[in-house]
């Protein structure tokens, strides 16, 4: 992804600002942005952080992306 490319998690930002930092292992501030990270990870196919980010006893051996999903967007409700 571009350094200056919008992040999917849509607060915005760079995803050199954004989710880049906890994607490259910085934590999570909070549950939000916990969860905003784990959604770009999706619509990135960055798959490694999504199982690391999965609590053990729920979480896969390994996922697949379904490449006929397309992750459009994530909104507060």
């Amino acid at each position: 992804m571009a350094k200056q490319a919008l992040c999917p998690c849509g607060r915005g930002l760079p995803y050199a600002e954004c989710c880049g930092p906890v994607h490259q292992g910085a934590p999570a501030s909070s549950a939000e942005v916990l969860m905003r990270s784990r959604y770009s990870a999706f619509a990135l196919d960055d798959d490694d952080y999504v199982l690391r980010t999965w609590h053990p006893q729920t979480r896969p051996p390994a996922i697949e992306p379904d490449s006929g999903l397309r992750w459009v967007g994530l909104a507060n409700i």
